[in-house]
């Protein structure tokens, strides 16, 4: 239902903005509470891709902010997998700011810490563990979601299973990017079977495909010592 809803919103090149009441400029006390990393501050909606097949990451970006009000209500995210530099992340940051704009509690993680930040008991201010913020805030972004996560023990898959089903019943934002196709989360991972039917209740998978712009950036780099 959650998808449907998704694609039948306002067509590409509607107003993304119509009939919301209030939305603010952000600042750089809320981008780095937010713990987005600095190259991704100036991450926007029209430096996004429109290339690759099916729906790009623009497009879906677009029907998401058009129709936000209603996924925040249901919880509503997204997994965006696909192969390096595509904008799986800086789509996920534009979302994330836009909820910011709108008044949501944020927080940006890098899936390869969640381990280390529950072992280590992190503090992300003096109130709060960055484990109760991750389990609490209103919209978390989860990057790089791979094997990093996981370890022999099985604290890693646990701690996955617990932060989902935890935001999925009560109806948090969840946005995952990641390099692997989520159908192969089970076998790679090590993910149990019920992690995946609860993830699939909140969050729309999404493959990002187009070119890779870190290659962009790379011959741009070496364009600045050729003049």
């Amino acid at each position: 239902m959650m998808q449907s809803q998704l694609v039948k919103g306002h067509a590409l090149g509607g107003d993304m903005f119509s009939g919301v009441s209030f939305r603010r400029e952000l600042t750089r006390d809320d981008l780095e509470r937010m713990r987005v990393p600095s190259r991704y501050w100036m991450s926007s909606f029209d430096q996004l891709s429109s290339d690759g097949g099916g729906e790009s990451i623009k497009g879906m970006v677009h029907r998401y902010i058009s129709n936000m009000s209603d996924m925040r209500r249901a919880g509503g995210g997204f997994v965006f997998w696909g192969g390096n530099g595509t904008g799986k992340t800086s789509g996920s940051v534009v979302i994330a700011k836009e909820y910011r704009r709108r008044g949501e509690t944020v927080l940006f993680l890098e899936a390869a810490s969640i381990k280390k930040m529950v072992i280590e008991k992190e503090h992300f201010d003096e109130d709060q563990t960055y484990w109760d913020r991750a389990m609490s805030v209103d919209v978390l972004v989860v990057d790089d979601f791979g094997k990093g996560v996981m370890d022999g023990t099985g604290l890693g898959a646990t701690l996955v299973d617990e932060l989902i089903r935890h935001r999925n019943s009560n109806r948090r934002v969840t946005i995952i990017t990641t390099n692997l196709d989520p159908a192969e989360w089970i076998g790679e991972l090590g993910l149990k079977e019920s992690t995946m039917k609860t993830l699939k209740e909140c969050a729309i998978p999404v493959h990002v495909t187009g070119e890779d712009k870190r290659d962009c950036s790379a011959d741009m780099l070496r364009s600045m010592l050729a003049n």
